[in-house]
């Protein structure tokens, strides 16, 4: 049984557990607890790497502890985040021009706003395909247009932890070692660490990039980059995101966590049908079945 995702939307959620900041709190208090023994068994520069590294985990699993001060509503209209406090910031569905499906959240940007909806959150108030319904469509639609045009369509996933949790649960936590134990030596390592692990992510980043173009889909596997064409690609939907292959060859994967997948899932599904040059109008759908949401492309005849 599938439907179009189209229903009534009104929901409200928290962004995270209100426990959060004293997880947060308890976290850094063990940092001073240890720091100093760290120091002495491990070495300054052993301690500091051992406390950045357990913060990098832990930010590739917990959001911000600012989350646990938020809400967001979310009706027909609009998307809407509420705290830490009187902060309100206010996103319609049609100004919307990115989604992204993050680890944790589906990050929503528009009109220079980002906000991140929780996403177990969501998926548990079955409210995922409506969101999905209401903003995919007319990307996917814009997305079909650029190509068509003979735009060039780059999708680069973002740094896998965002800065912004790192700071939370590595860096400041470091800072807190290097004042409990492990001094200058450790700052110097804890920075020379932190800009190396940054710079991976960024090359990480850019290397799973794929730009679609009117031809075919550009992507790099291993150490190289193939240009993956309309008239010969197969498409697979995989658990990881969408699988590429030609005459039964794997060619790569589309990954799920990309800026617009959702959009991108449809078009690059109908240009795999039609080819490389049409003159169609096509339009595109969300329709919600049983194995999850689908991206559905409608030739307008005539």
């Amino acid at each position: 049984m599938t439907t179009n995702g189209e229903r009534t939307l009104w929901l409200t959620l928290r962004g995270a557990a209100p426990t959060l900041p004293l997880a947060w709190l308890a976290w850094c208090a063990l940092v001073l607890a240890v720091a100093w023994t760290l120091a002495g068994t491990l070495g300054p520069a052993g301690a500091m790497i051992a406390v950045l590294a357990a913060g990098w985990v832990v930010a590739r699993r917990a959001p911000s502890p600012r989350e646990a001060f938020r809400f967001y509503h979310l009706d027909d209209d609009e998307l809407v985040a509420m705290g830490p406090g009187r902060q309100v910031r206010r996103l319609p569905w049609s100004a919307v021009t990115t989604l992204t499906q993050e680890r944790r959240a589906l990050r929503i940007e528009g009109e220079g706003v980002s906000i991140r909806l929780p996403l177990h959150r969501l998926v548990e108030a079955d409210a995922w395909g409506a969101v999905l319904a209401r903003v995919v469509p007319a990307l996917a639609d814009e997305m079909w247009a650029l190509l068509e045009e003979g735009e060039q369509v780059e999708l680069t996933p973002s740094l896998e932890p965002a800065t912004r949790l790192l700071a939370w649960w590595a860096y400041a936590p470091a800072l807190l070692a290097c004042l409990a134990g492990t001094g200058l030596t450790g700052l110097r390592v804890g920075f020379a660490l932190a800009a190396a692990e940054r710079c991976i992510a960024l090359v990480r980043s850019h290397g799973r990039t794929v730009a679609l173009h009117r031809a075919g889909a550009a992507l790099r596997v291993r150490l190289w980059r193939f240009l993956v064409a309309w008239t010969r690609v197969e498409v697979v939907r995989v658990p990881s995101g969408l699988l590429l292959a030609t005459h039964g060859r794997r060619c790569g994967v589309v990954a799920s966590e990309l800026p617009n997948f959702w959009a991108a899932a449809g078009v690059i599904a109908m240009k795999a049908h039609l080819g490389p040059r049409t003159d169609a109008l096509v339009h595109f759908r969300v329709r919600m079945a049983e194995d999850g949401p689908a991206v559905v492309g409608e030739v307008e005849s005539g």
